[in-house]
C-alpha cells in the first residue's frame, strides 16, 4: 500500500531484461540460491517444463477489467529442491524497488482447497499489455494466484517484474520495530496483519522494512498525526481522491479489497504505533 531466524538461509531469484552480449540477446534467467546451492532457469527452460500450464485469471490486479491467460509453473515446484526452515518467511523483490515478505505456507501451498501461487512467464514476441500507459508489462516474470479468494490473497501479493526471492528467518526477528507490543488489543493485532499485507510492501514502519518505494508511516511523524481520520481513509481508498498526483505509485484499496472493518483496524494500528516510535 502506502507499492526468518535461526541461521539465515538466502534464496535469490535474479531477473534481467534481455541485453546484448557479444551481439547476441541474453534472455531473462531465474536463479535460485540456497547456501552454496545454485539453480538457474532460463526463460526458455521454464517454458519447456512438463509442469507448465495455462492459468486463466479473471480478476488480475495488474490488469483490471481484463481476463488474462498466462503460461505458468507452480512456485512450489521451483522450490522443491531447496530446504527451508519451518519458521522461515520468503521475501520477494521487484526491479522497481517493491518488496515484501510472504509466509511460506501461502506461497508454497499446493493444496487446491487454498490459493496456489504460480510463476507466470512472458513469452518472446508475445508481450503482455503495459501495466500503466507507455510503461512496461508485468513480465518477464510475474507471481500470480489461482483462486486468490480461497486464501484472501491481497493485491500486493501479486508482484510483477519479479526480481528476486530471499528466504529468511522469522518476520519478528527481522523487523521487530513493526510489531505492536505483546498483549495489544485484538483490533490492533488485526490491523498489524493488514499493514503487513497491504502497506509493508512499499513502506517502512519505524524505518524498518525491505522496501523504499514509499515514505515511512511512523517516523518522524505518523500518518495519523498529519492526516485527519477522514483524509487518511480517503487516501487509502483512492489516493487520487485526496490529492491529484498522476505519477503516484500507490494503489487504491476499495472495499472489495480492503473491507471497511479491516480499514478501521489498520487505522487503529497506525494510531497505536504513533505512540511506539522507535529510532
Amino acid at each position: 500500500m502506502f507499492r526468518l531466524l535461526r541461521k539465515t538461509v538466502v534464496l535469490f531469484v535474479f531477473f534481467a531484461t534481455p541485453i546484448m552480449a557479444g551481439g547476441e540477446i541474453v534472455e531473462p534467467t531465474l536463479t535460485l540460491e540456497n547456501g552454496d546451492k545454485r539453480l538457474s532457469f532460463s526463460r526458455s527452460d521454464l517454458l519447456k517444463r512438463s509442469d507448465l500450464k495455462k492459468i486463466e485469471i479473471k480478476e488480475d490486479p495488474s490488469y483490471p477489467g481484463r481476463v488474462m491467460i498466462y503460461q505458468a509453473v507452480p512456485v512450489a515446484a521451483l522450490f522443491a529442491q531447496t530446504s527451508i526452515a519451518p519458521d522461515a518467511v520468503i521475501e520477494f523483490k521487484c526491479s522497481d524497488g517493491f518488496a515484501a515478505t510472504i509466509s511460506q505456507s501461502r506461497i508454497l501451498n499446493s493444496d487446491p482447497k487454498r490459493s496456489v501461487a504460480y510463476l507466470a512467464i512472458e513469452s518472446v514476441g508475445e508481450s503482455w499489455p503495459s501495466v500503466k500507459p507507455n510503461g512496461p508489462s508485468a513480465g518477464p516474470f510475474y507471481l500470480i494466484w489461482s483462486h486468490p479468494e480461497l486464501s484472501s490473497i491481497a493485491q500486493e501479493e501479486w508482484p510483477f517484474q519479479l526480481a528476486g526471492f530471499a528466504v529468511k528467518g522469522s518476520l519478528q526477528a527481522m523487523y521487530p520495530a513493526i510489531f505492536p507490543a505483546q498483549g495489544a488489543p485484538s483490533n490492533i493485532q488485526r490491523g498489524f496483519k493488514s499493514f503487513s499485507r497491504n502497506c509493508f510492501p512499499c513502506h517502512t514502519m519505524n524505518k524498518s522494512g525491505p522496501s523504499d518505494v514509499g515514505p515511512d508511516l511512523n517516523v518522524p511523524s505518523s500518518v495519523t498525526e498529519y492526516f485527519t481520520p477522514g483524509a487518511l481513509r480517503t487516501l487509502i481508498r483512492n489516493p487520487q481522491d485526496l490529492r491529484y498526483f498522476p505519477r503516484s505509485r500507490m494503489s487504491a484499496f476499495p472495499p472489495s479489497i480492503l473491507p471497511d472493518a479491516e480499514l478501521e483496524d489498520l487505522i487503529a494500528y497506525l494510531g497505536y504505533m504513533s505512540k511506539l516510535k522507535r529510532p
